[in-house]
């Protein structure tokens, strides 16, 4: 009963970090609501007693949300006053419109989708057995995204300190 309790607590404050994500209009706050965020799903894995995915959400995650971080406040737009120059354009019909039948369409499948217990509990996989199967099927693929990541990091750096010098 207290696992379920802290689960539905944890499930809003995660609902509420990400709504902070979406609304907030620092990209400093929305970052540190990101970073909540994560960590609440975090949480939500050791609550199902998966501590591998639990450890790999805080590390993974908890990086990949610094380097975000850094991107959205070196490639944050200012104007000569020091505020940021606004968003909203002619695209925000448009994007209204996607955002409410996202929204439509994820209740529909979530209201769709038979939530019952399977009977069986959760399965215990060695990690060994996931780090194998992770590096050895997958290890190119691994390889190659972290090279693009770090493409495009550098391709954002450059692009950021050419705007400086215009």
């Amino acid at each position: 009963m207290a696992t379920e309790v802290l689960w539905w607590i944890f499930a809003a404050a995660i609902v509420g970090a990400s709504a902070g994500v979406v609304f907030s209009r620092s990209v400093l706050h929305a970052a540190i609501f990101l970073i909540g965020s994560m960590a609440g799903v975090g949480a939500m894995y050791v609550f199902l007693t998966v501590e591998f995915l639990a450890l790999v959400q805080f590390l993974i995650y908890g990086g990949a949300v610094t380097v975000l971080i850094l991107l959205a406040l070196m490639l944050t737009r200012r104007d000569a006053a020091g505020r940021p120059e606004p968003v909203n354009g002619p695209q925000l019909p448009f994007a209204l419109l996607l955002g409410i039948s996202l929204v439509t369409i994820l209740v529909a499948v979530a209201l769709d989708t038979a939530w019952g217990d399977s009977g069986e509990g959760p399965a215990n996989i060695a990690i060994e057995t996931i780090s194998e199967r992770m590096f050895t099927g997958f290890g190119v693929p691994f390889v190659l995204s972290s090279v693009l990541l770090l493409v495009a990091l550098i391709g954002a750096i450059i692009l950021a300190r050419q705007e400086e010098g215009e």
